[in-house]
């Protein structure tokens, strides 16, 4: 009886002091955080000209292309101007060749000593062969620009992702710089996690971390990539464009957090990447050896003839 209670009284302690050394470890030195959530570069598709869309090509959360075309742009006004544009650079043309030609007589004259021809005379021909030219450089200005325009009348995917947020529908009118839809970069999905200051000597760049998704708890891997230089505070009036994540009760100082981008070197298998989902995030100090906790269950398990 006194060596069953015994026993049982060193396993209670054993147990105790393996419990203590795991939490101070996990929630006082390791580095890992709850407050983690998948990011990805929002692209914000807006139309580089007005008018009224005449064809949607996507349809909301759809995997799209570099390159696809989203929507359309009514193009006859954009064609109208084109053809105005193109007559009025055959003007222009026109209008410098002949000043050109006029400059060039004058000063043929002038040379063999005609007395009709006055130095006046030949520099008024110049002048007007040099505003011809100008108004030649602003018709060709004016003729690229309308070729622009009507090329930008189909509005094309600038990335590889998911189409998000679909506002515009086909008879819509659509304004320059006013988005009309987002899509979510797929190349670009990361990990913004957000560490108390305490806990950033232990994270480097280049660090291995695991990440938890918190919609299916399967763990992928990835990798530290940086850690951010400022976050706005209020005392920083400066600090607008800075992430101002709320700082956390630690003993009785706020900690602030801290933001650190961590890449995905895995994707996850059982859900979709999602902007804004939360995850939890381990980083593995690299060079350092495995928690006191760690080994001594590692040892545990090898004295059970369990390790495998």
């Amino acid at each position: 009886m006194i060596i069953i209670r015994l026993t049982l009284t060193i396993v209670i302690v054993v147990a105790a002091v393996f419990s203590g050394i795991f939490l101070w470890t996990n929630i006082f030195a390791e580095p890992w955080t709850r407050d983690a959530h998948i990011r990805a570069d929002l692209v914000e598709i807006a139309p580089q000209v007005s008018g009224p869309v005449t064809e949607v090509a996507v349809s909301n959360n759809q995997m799209v292309s570099e390159g696809d075309v989203l929507f359309q742009i009514d193009r006859v006004n954009y064609e109208l101007a084109l053809e105005e544009a193109r007559a009025t650079m055959d003007a222009a043309e026109a209008a410098a060749d002949d000043a050109g030609q006029r400059a060039d007589r004058y000063r043929r004259l002038k040379a063999s000593g005609s007395a009709s021809v006055a130095d006046v005379d030949v520099l008024d021909a110049e002048l007007s062969a040099k505003s011809a030219n100008a108004s030649l450089a602003q018709a060709r200005a004016a003729l690229q620009r309308a070729e622009a325009d009507l090329k930008r009348t189909t509005v094309l995917a600038p990335v590889t992702g998911r189409i998000t947020n679909l506002t515009a529908d086909t008879g819509d009118y659509v304004n320059t710089g006013s988005p009309a839809l987002t899509v979510v970069d797929t190349a670009s999905f990361r990990v913004d996690a957000f560490f108390m200051e305490t806990k950033l000597p232990r994270i480097r760049p280049g660090d291995s971390a695991r990440i938890r998704l918190m919609a299916s708890g399967e763990v992928v891997r990835g990798r530290v990539t940086g850690i951010s230089a400022g976050i706005s505070f209020g005392e920083d009036g400066s600090g607008s464009m800075l992430q101002a994540p709320e700082p956390s009760f630690q003993w009785v100082r706020l900690a602030q957090r801290v933001p650190v981008e961590v890449s995905l070197d895995t994707l996850p298998t059982s859900v979709p990447l999602i902007n804004g989902t939360t995850v939890t995030v381990i980083v593995e100090p690299s060079g350092e050896e495995a928690p006191l906790w760690q080994r001594l269950m590692d040892g545990g398990r090898r004295v059970l003839g369990l390790a495998g």
